[in-house]
């Protein structure tokens, strides 16, 4: 199975000198954890951050400024992990566990934006998968017991 089956297109976007609490406000109102910064207009949108709830917390008090005194570039963080549409769920899960991230910006052979992946999108193929393997095993244990005529 391919990330193309499984990610979530549209992404919410920013700019990274975007103010950050109009940041906040997209993600609220679109009930997302993260929004992806990028760099160009249209469909030439080249992921060059990623913006959590947790960073704009954590950047906050880092930089003890007040929401409406910062940027997404300024407590965004800076390349993140992307996924080429292509990539299979298995390459993909090595990604992203090996820089410790549950969701990763997708994007096309020129490395514009076309969504997200995450864990929740991996985790339920993942799961057909083994569902697939163990009726197979199953199967194969089933016909070794059968007597051949």
């Amino acid at each position: 199975m391919r990330v193309q089956d499984l990610y979530s297109p549209g992404a919410q976007v920013a700019r990274a000198d975007q103010p950050l609490a109009e940041a906040a406000r997209t993600m609220l109102a679109s009930h997302v954890g993260s929004i992806v910064a990028v760099d160009g207009e249209g469909g030439n949108r080249r992921p060059v951050g990623i913006l959590t709830d947790r960073d704009i917390v954590c950047g906050q008090l880092r930089l003890g400024a007040d929401l409406f005194c910062l940027t997404v570039g300024e407590v965004m963080t800076r390349d993140p992990l992307t996924i080429a549409v292509g990539a299979g769920v298995t390459e993909t899960i090595e990604a992203m566990h090996a820089r410790g991230v549950r969701r990763a910006p997708v994007v096309d052979v020129a490395g514009n934006l076309l969504g997200m992946v995450t864990l929740d999108d991996l985790l339920p193929a993942v799961a057909r998968e083994l569902g697939e393997l163990a009726t197979l095993i199953g199967t194969q244990a089933r016909r070794e017991r059968t007597p051949l005529p």
